[in-house]
């Protein structure tokens, strides 16, 4: 490979064409905040409605089952979307940058330790919640901080306090803790960065 001398429009160009490909990931980033943020807002609150069903029956021992089923349809349904959302945007996409391979690894991640602490969560006989919003209050403040974007680097400080929250609010009430980390970590901070002009 031989070394070419940039003239400073060249370099000029070569930067706003990396700034732009930039503008163009974060704006991507809304939409899967936004994703997520309504399926499990709307998980969260049907499980509510569900346990607090089960709790006026006194069908205790359904709550447990029944919460498991829930939240996996409505995650089952938030993968399949969001299957076709990434391949349509693979499909349109012309430029992969570190920092979109980073936020996938990263992402990953969470999902398969959500994955495992529901396990561990279910063996050791403890509520998963306050351990889910932890899990999400690590990845979404630091894909906050990696985008440098206070609103979700709040988004996700927000899901550290209701994972304190949510250990001492009982069973019946603790998806209404959910539900409010959700709006906070996700669909504020998502709405923000769709509307940001980057």
């Amino acid at each position: 490979m031989e070394n070419k001398n940039l003239t400073p429009e060249e370099s000029f160009n070569i930067i706003n064409k990396a700034i732009s490909n930039f503008k163009l990931n974060y704006r991507e980033t809304a939409k899967v905040f936004l994703l997520w943020g309504w399926v499990l807002a709307i998980a969260s609150f049907s499980n509510f409605i569900i346990l607090k069903i089960l709790y006026s029956r006194e069908a205790f021992g359904l709550m447990g089952l029944l919460s498991l089923c829930n939240w996996a349809l409505f995650l089952l349904i938030g993968f399949i979307i969001m299957f076709f959302m990434e391949r349509k945007s693979n499909k349109d996409k012309k430029v992969f940058s570190y920092l979109e391979s980073y936020f996938k690894n990263l992402w990953t991640v969470t999902a398969a330790s959500f994955i495992i602490a529901t396990f561990i969560c279910i063996k050791l006989e403890i509520n998963p919640p306050p351990i889910m919003l932890l899990i999400a209050g690590i990845a979404t403040t630091t894909s906050g901080l990696l985008i440098k974007y206070r609103p979700v680097i709040i988004g996700g400080m927000a899901f550290f306090i209701f994972s304190l929250a949510a250990t001492f609010v009982s069973n019946e009430y603790i998806s209404l803790i959910v539900f409010a980390a959700i709006i906070c970590g996700y669909l504020i901070p998502g709405y923000s960065l769709k509307s940001a002009k980057v």
